[in-house]
């Protein structure tokens, strides 16, 4: 046996198998001839010992298993970190799947229905999104809410057909409506108005003096639809309908009475009502297909404009206003779309329609100054 400790040179008794200063293990020619124990076995449990026996043999042993187990132990987890955190195969991946799929169980559905002509579109934001399709008043829509980045509620139909905002939703099927109005107003005094026009009917909301509402049309049986701040309807009894007055020309609701697609021809939901009115009326009047148009009369502020009516062609549509065509080409323009000084739009090669804003010609003076019209 040595008599200092190779690691801190202390002085060792003859039969140390430990340095009694700092613990190193101190060898003899009898370990060096003993075989290793082999890693692969997994040891039998070791009696409990005195630490302070002479006989502490087992102690080294017991130490070099713990060590490795530990080892053993950092390499398994630090194999399954990578196996979950760094590799794209696809174990990694059904456990992702599996926590989606846990929150579109938790996500809630409705059905609901569509208030007036709805835009589908392919994902859930106003900005950058494109129309995929549009829902019909009355329409039925079942699908999951969700939000968008702004925190707007809206449906994503089942079936991936595309997303509705809840704006143009509503619980309960829309009344058939037994006249049209369709003027913006502001409203005077507070007003309750219900969930649906019925009698007892929930109340939805209580408007204040000076909320800029919609006053879309009468029902059969002696409501008023309302088309309410932030979107949706709510109806009021005839007899105590909301007091209003019309709203400024300028104005939020007053400037989102044209939301003209050019792509499509789409002039936005709160002209579909008359447009609608307009169709009804010419196939009455059985007018050919390639025949004369027919249109329906308006009395809306827009941007400055007036407009006066809505019309219906053979493949085409658009709408009359009571200005100069170059007062409604500018305010256009000002909208961000690329008139020329003949009035037609500017779109992409791969759009079909063309739209022009021009002057009504004689026999159609009666309707206006100018309309703009968008077709093939």
């Amino acid at each position: 046996m040595a008599n200092f400790c190779s690691e801190c040179g202390s002085a060792l008794s003859p039969d140390a198998r430990f340095c009694a200063a700092c613990g190193a293990a101190i060898s003899g020619p009898e370990e060096a001839a003993a075989p290793a124990a082999s890693p692969a076995i997994a040891p039998a449990p070791l009696p409990v010992t005195d630490v302070n026996a002479g006989n502490a043999s087992p102690a080294p042993r017991r130490t070099g298993l713990l060590l490795g187990g530990a080892a053993l132990l950092a390499v398994a987890i630090g194999g399954g970190a990578w196996l979950g955190l760094s590799s794209s195969g696809d174990k990694a991946a059904t456990v992702e799947n599996a926590g989606a799929g846990d929150d579109r169980a938790a996500a809630e559905t409705a059905t609901l229905y569509a208030v007036a002509e709805a835009n589908l579109r392919d994902r859930a934001s106003l900005q950058g999104s494109k129309i995929v399709g549009s829902l019909k008043r009355g329409e039925k829509a079942s699908g999951t809410l969700v939000t968008d980045e702004r925190g707007k509620p809206w449906l994503r139909l089942d079936g991936g057909s595309g997303f509705v905002s809840l704006a143009n939703l509503a619980k309960s099927v829309p009344p058939a409506l037994a006249s049209l109005d369709g003027s913006d107003r502001i409203t005077t005094a507070q007003c309750t108005v219900l969930e649906s026009a019925k009698p007892g009917a929930a109340s939805k909301m209580v408007l204040k003096p000076g909320a800029a509402v919609r006053l879309v049309g009468a029902t059969a049986d002696g409501f008023t639809e309302v088309g309410l701040p932030g979107g949706g309807v709510g109806y009021t009894p005839a007899t105590s309908a909301c007091a209003t007055e019309p709203s400024p020309a300028k104005g939020a609701v007053a400037n989102s009475l044209v939301q003209f697609d050019a792509r499509t021809c789409e002039l936005g939901p709160e002209l579909e009502p008359y447009f609608e009115k307009a169709r009804k009326a010419r196939d009455a009047q059985n007018i050919e297909e390639a025949g004369e148009e027919y249109d329906f009369p308006v009395d809306k502020k827009f941007r400055g404009l007036r407009v006066t009516a809505v019309i219906v062609g053979y493949e085409w549509q658009g709408v009359a206003f009571g200005d100069p065509v170059s007062k409604v080409q500018a305010a256009f323009r000002q909208m961000g779309f690329k008139v020329d000084k003949n009035g037609d739009f500017a779109v992409d090669d791969d759009v079909a329609v063309v739209t022009t804003i021009r002057p009504t010609d004689a026999s159609a003076r009666s309707r206006g100054q100018s309309e703009l019209i968008c077709g093939v």
